[in-house]
């Protein structure tokens, strides 16, 4: 004779697999969100612009003027125009602030005059809508 527990077991097991499997219930994992919109957040958050940094003549000397151009893209990889960018260049206790001018499609330029031969800091600082970067460069200044 069989237990009438064990039976009971087994009909309330048939019973739960019956209704989940003919009442549609199912257990879908959440998806995470795509990969795109994950980085451009990411990047919108920490680094919401890159900079491109050239200068005319692209060997400066330090006997002429110099041609700072910085080309400004956004999160997006889209030209930043409205940007306010600063640059601050630095060597041996010599420093100037310089402002740059938005020339359209994200190209931003300044005229500077670096004195004296060798390793300049750049501290390229861009702020817009209440977000801002900042990228530190080098510039090799000859006599």
């Amino acid at each position: 004779m069989r237990n009438p527990s064990m039976r009971l077991g087994t009909v309330a097991m048939f019973t739960v697999v019956f209704v989940l499997t003919f009442t549609g219930c199912k257990s879908e994992p959440a998806l995470p969100p795509s990969p795109t919109s994950l980085i451009n957040n990411t990047r919108d958050r920490l680094n919401p612009f890159r900079f491109t940094v050239t200068t005319d003549p692209t060997s400066p000397s330090s006997k002429g003027p110099i041609m700072l151009k910085v080309h400004v893209i956004d999160a997006a990889n889209q030209p930043a125009d409205g940007v306010t960018l600063n640059a601050d260049v630095s060597m041996a206790g010599m420093a100037q602030h310089l402002i740059l001018s938005g020339k359209g499609d994200g190209d931003y330029e300044t005229q500077m005059n670096l004195e004296m031969p060798g390793s300049w800091d750049l501290d390229l600082t861009a702020t817009k809508d209440g977000k801002s970067s900042r990228q530190q460069l080098n510039i090799e200044v000859g006599g």
